[in-house]
Order: structure tokens, then C-alpha cells, then sequence
């Protein structure tokens, strides 16, 4: 009763204000029957947009969510309204971002993000089919980051054993020796990685010298075009998530 007192209230000084300015042109019912139906799709479309009771969690600490437990949450969203695809597309945008953080080769996944998202806008589905096509990328999300698992690799070994074995034909044999490869790389590391080594010319030589050392093990299909190639990736790698002392994008 009081929000309804209260539209009355806002809804007589619109007509108020138009009467004073218009004088007596103004004809009272024909005033209020526009001032109700436009109120009155205004509320329909607050309604539209509002969702009660929502599965999924607010975006807050984007990076801890487990995108298996996600998939659970959304499964159990029945009739998915547009705030529930608005807040699944918040999620995932916001994970993506870190996923993409701690492993470049991943951003085929945020261009078919961007193209689920691009065709919505141009209205090629509705709220409940766009929850739908988010749900099913979910899944593809949550294979990726169960792939270092199957892999047998960390997520800092699977980022630079994927960036390793990028544009390069390997075979099994090959495919295990660049893991090693990957591992003994970030263990050496470690005594290199020192406090602000990317602002001192001397520490950022050290540790492209200690990169070039390890993958001079790299097997023989890394040819003298793929090699330095290979180096190079690495260490941009390395400069862009790992500031030194322990601290990465990973810690």
C-alpha cells in the first residue's frame, strides 16, 4: 500500500508539472492514462529483469570458482531468465580472464566466448538459448582445466608445455620429453627469479640464458627455425606472469 501511495505521489506531480506548462490544453484523463501505461511497462520490464532466488553465485572471487561445481549450479537452473545469462556471461567472462592469465594458447577459448556473446547482441538467440549456449561452453572450460591433470602437468608446467608444443608436430615419446623439459625448466628458475629481476638488465639475461640452457634439450624436431622461436615464447611467458620471489600469476 505505501509503494502504491507513493507511485500516486510521483505520478500526480508529473501531471502537475505538465498541466502547469501546458495550460489548459492538457486533458486530465488523457494525461493519466499515458502517465499509468508507460508506469505500467516500466514495471513490466523491471519484473522481466529481476530473478529471486538465483543458483549461481555472485561474481566474487571469480578465480576460486571450480567450473565443475558451476556446471552443477546451472543444471539445477530451471527456465533461465535474462539475468540468469547476463550473470552466467559475467562469470565466465571474469574466469577467463585468469585463465587466459596463466596460459596464453587458451584465447581460441575467449574468441568463442566472444563470438556466443557477439551473435545474442545481434539477436540470433533468446535469453533462454544464450543460457543454454553458455552452459555448453561451461563444459568445454571445465575440460581445459582438468587438461593438466590428465596431462600429468601443474598449471604453471601445462602454460609453458603448451606454449612448447604450439605450431610443432610431436610424437608421444616427444610429447613426455617436453613435459620434463617443462618441469626442470621451473625448478631451475627458481634461483633466478629473484625481486624485480625484469627491471635489471643483468637478472633478465640470466634468465634467458637459464631458458636457452633447458630447452637446448628440446628433441631434434625443434629445428634451428623452431628453436629460438620456442625461447623466445618461453621467456615472454615467464616476464609476463612471474614477477620473482615467489610471486606469479599462479601464487
Amino acid at each position: 500500500m505505501a509503494k502504491e501511495q507513493e507511485l500516486a505521489r510521483v505520478i500526480n506531480v508529473i501531471y502537475q508539472v505538465m498541466k502547469h506548462g501546458m495550460g489548459e490544453q492538457v486533458d486530465d484523463d488523457d494525461v493519466l492514462d499515458v502517465i499509468r501505461q508507460q508506469v505500467d511497462e516500466l514495471l513490466d520490464e523491471a519484473i522481466k529483469t529481476v530473478h529471486i532466488g538465483n543458483n549461481l553465485p555472485e561474481p566474487v572471487n571469480i578465480g576460486a570458482i571450480n567450473f565443475d561445481k558451476l556446471a552443477e549450479m546451472v543444471k539445477r537452473t530451471q527456465k533461465p531468465t535474462l539475468s540468469d545469462a547476463e550473470r552466467l556471461r559475467n562469470i565466465i567472462e571474469k574466469k577467463l580472464v585468469s585463465l587466459i592469465e596463466r596460459n596464453h594458447t587458451r584465447q581460441d577459448l575467449q574468441e568463442k566466448f566472444k563470438e556466443i556473446v557477439e551473435q545474442y547482441n545481434l539477436g540470433a538467440y533468446q535469453a533462454e538459448e544464450f543460457f543454454n549456449q553458455l552452459k555448453l561452453f561451461i563444459d568445454e572450460l571445465n575440460e581445459e582445466e582438468q587438461r593438466g591433470v590428465r596431462e600429468g602437468l601443474s598449471e604453471e608446467e601445462l602454460a609453458i608445455f603448451d606454449l612448447l608444443c604450439q605450431d610443432v608436430a610431436l610424437s608421444t615419446k616427444e610429447r613426455d620429453a617436453v613435459k620434463l623439459i617443462a618441469h626442470e625448466l621451473l625448478v631451475k628458475l627458481r634461483d633466478v627469479l629473484v625481486i624485480d629481476w625484469r627491471k635489471k638488465q643483468r637478472a633478465k639475461a640470466q634468465v634467458q640464458r637459464m631458458i636457452q640452457d633447458v630447452l637446448d634439450q628440446l628433441p631434434e624436431t625443434y629445428n634451428d627455425a623452431l628453436w629460438p622461436v620456442a625461447c623466445d615464447k618461453v621467456y615472454q611467458h615467464i616476464f609476463d606472469a612471474y614477477r620473482g620471489e615467489g610471486v606469479s600469476v599462479y601464487h
